[in-house]
């Protein structure tokens, strides 16, 4: 039993290592490629990592109470129990029945855990984007609830595990025309979940700096950099489980992650920065008129 114990922490914090050094890789490759895009050299793809292990060695002097602390570590914690519930190759640590339903609600948490942290700070560039935070959580709920609804009604169960051995039956989710609807859904919700352009009015860096994260800094921002590869990992993770058929390897998965990040990234450099109430709007428009088609074909 302790044998069997052992192993299974070894390979929770396998995976959580793992997860969170290619988490930092892929920050590493968003900026690299957006750079190559925009024509410019770019720095490496390890430079979060360096970005990383220089704030957390720096010393911190202000602090804003219980809450501003916790926000980052609460945000932390519940990617990470994302993480363990996704079918990951050959390892999941959790399942039930609705762990489509348990992901989907945690990747959402570690918003809320940052936005906490940083209404504390009283700092009004916080205020300003946990309010366009909150807007845009709200308007992305509809439609990101309508693809999930269509890849449910779809494939008849709400477990993971079951819609992975489903398409490897099947095919992919992609290949089904409702279904390829829900993806396009999924990937403009992916796109703000991100917090990448046109949907980065949350941050804004040139205009309310950085917005919620603009008071952290040291240690504080190292573990929000931390939670940002883990939450990056997870959410990949979770697009390539639902609609690209999951993967028998981390190879395979790795192939399909970086193909769901380049699809961000490419609309990123495209699109312009939508303004709060042009991406409401958006959202309860389009990818919701998509998502109903989406749920009305799969009924």
């Amino acid at each position: 039993m302790m044998q069997v114990d052992l192993k299974l922490i070894l390979e929770v914090v396998g995976m959580l290592i793992y997860a969170t050094f290619m988490g930092f890789i892929f920050m590493g490759i968003e900026r690299k490629a957006m750079a190559r895009i925009q024509r410019r050299v770019g720095p490496p793809i390890y430079q979060p990592i360096l970005d990383t292990l220089k704030l957390l060695g720096k010393k911190e002097s202000v602090s804003h109470g219980f809450i501003y602390d916790f926000g980052p570590i609460f945000a932390l914690g519940a990617s990470i129990a994302a993480l363990l519930f996704i079918p990951i190759a050959n390892f999941q640590l959790f399942s039930s029945n609705a762990d489509l339903i348990v992901v989907a609600y945690l990747l959402e948490v570690p918003m809320l855990g940052i936005m906490l942290g940083a209404m504390s700070s009283g700092n009004p560039y916080s205020a300003v984007g946990v309010q366009r935070g909150l807007l845009t959580m709200v308007a992305m709920q509809l439609p990101y609830g309508l693809a999930l609804i269509a890849i449910i009604q779809h494939w008849g169960t709400f477990k993971l595990s079951n819609i992975v051995a489903l398409q490897a039956v099947h095919g992919w989710s992609i290949t089904v025309p409702a279904l390829l609807l829900a993806f396009i859904v999924f990937d403009i919700v992916f796109q703000a979940m991100l917090g990448l352009e046109p949907f980065d009015i949350i941050t804004a860096p040139a205009e309310i700096s950085l917005g919620p994260m603009v008071e952290y800094g040291g240690k504080h921002a190292a573990l929000l950099f931390t939670q940002h590869a883990v939450q990056l990992f997870a959410e990949t993770a979770f697009f390539a489980v639902l609609f690209l058929g999951g993967a028998s390897n981390l190879l395979e998965l790795l192939i399909k992650q970086v193909a769901v990040l380049f699809i961000a990234i490419f609309v990123a450099s495209i699109y312009p920065r939508f303004t709060i109430d042009q991406a409401a709007k958006f959202f309860w428009k389009w990818p919701t008129i998509l998502g109903i088609i989406a749920v009305l074909l799969t009924m």
